[in-house]
């Protein structure tokens, strides 16, 4: 009984991560996406003449949670929300943070999402 026990365990665990391990992304929640964000607010103000390490590094993981449209939009969406309540911001920095972080444009350019 203890060995069936054991094997019904072990087959649960399995299963358990076999399924979690095939579910698509569903991306960032934009709480997240605000925290990943927060290091580029001195370079999008302009206190700074480049943006941080840690600012693209958030942006590269906005991206990678990010496979979907539907996702990307939803990151956009966000992100104008964050930025809409930041006094100062250099919007022509926001535009170009991927290209200043060396991030293809294109993998998250929500002026053509829209």
């Amino acid at each position: 009984m203890k060995t069936v026990f054991v094997s019904f365990f072990t087959l649960l665990i399995v299963l358990v991560f076999t399924v979690t391990g095939t579910k698509p992304s569903k991306g960032l929640t934009c709480e997240q996406e605000k925290t990943l964000v927060k290091p580029c607010l001195e370079y999008l103000t302009k206190k700074t003449d480049a943006p941080s390490t840690s600012c693209c590094d958030g942006m590269k993981q906005i991206i990678i949670s990010s496979p979907t449209k539907e996702e990307k939009r939803a990151a956009c969406k966000c992100l104008r929300e964050q930025g809409s309540q930041i006094p100062n911001l250099d919007k022509d920095r926001a535009n170009n943070l991927c290209k200043e972080c060396k991030i293809m444009s294109n993998d998250l350019d929500c002026q053509k999402l829209d």
